[in-house]
Parts: structure tokens; sequence; C-alpha cells
């Protein structure tokens, strides 16, 4: 089990946690974690997401970024379209 440190938050992505620096993670961060290095966010993916501040949820459009917080939670999908 990792500790999360006062620089570091973990999240969930496609129920896979992870642990990752606290700040913001890109569109094409989120792809990567999701489904590994190779992965091309040009391919077409999709991205929603719980328990962000507030506890707002929503979805990530291409080129965004945003500001994680201790267990957020993504939901990322290919969608066949690039």
């Amino acid at each position: 089990m990792t500790i999360s440190t006062d620089h570091e938050v973990k999240i969930e992505v496609n129920d896979v946690q992870h642990t990752v620096p606290k700040g913001k993670l890109s569109f094409d961060d989120l792809v990567k974690l999701a489904f590994g290095e190779d992965a091309n966010p040009a391919d077409g993916y999709r991205i929603s997401f719980d328990r962000g501040h507030g506890n707002a949820s929503g979805k990530l459009k291409l080129g965004a970024s945003i500001e994680v917080v201790e267990d957020m939670d993504f939901t990322v999908t290919g969608t066949g379209q690039s």
C-alpha cells in the first residue's frame, strides 16, 4: 500500500489506483495512465471524472488539464475515432 505524501495524491483510473504528483494532470497523462505509455491520445478517447474539487463530476476534453484531488475517480474509454 502506498501512503500519499503532501506532494502526492491517490486517484483511480479505470478502477486501478495510482499515486500521482499533486497538481494538474492533462488529458494525455490520463490516457497514458489508463492504457500505457504507448497510447496515443489523438486516437480518440473520452474521459469522465467523479469526486473532484467540491465533489464535482464531469468530462475532460482533449487538450485540457484538471487539478487532481485525493480519491478522484477517472474513467477513460476509447471512442474508436481519431
